[in-house]
């Protein structure tokens, strides 16, 4: 079975694990990432592929907003 990769972007930890742990546990297949804000999700979008991406909408540094259009300019982030 393939491996897919979910990144969780979300100011709180506890948010972040919250989603994270229920991820596991509903779908075993997804390898997840964390990110606690925009700045450091697109870092890490810059450097791996990730098939399902899960935001928060208003933190710091970049909003879920600003990380959404951000993704929308970028070919691999287009359809995701």
């Amino acid at each position: 079975m393939a491996v897919l990769r979910a990144l969780v972007v979300d100011d709180a930890s506890f948010v972040r694990d919250l989603v994270r742990r229920t991820l596991r546990q509903s779908f075993p297949v997804f390898e997840v990432t964390e990110a606690p804000n925009g700045r450091r999700a697109q870092s890490l979008m810059s450097r791996t592929r990730f098939d399902l991406i899960l935001c928060d909408w208003e933190m710091p540094e970049m909003s879920g907003l600003e990380l959404l259009q951000w993704m929308r300019g970028e070919d691999n982030y287009r359809q995701v």
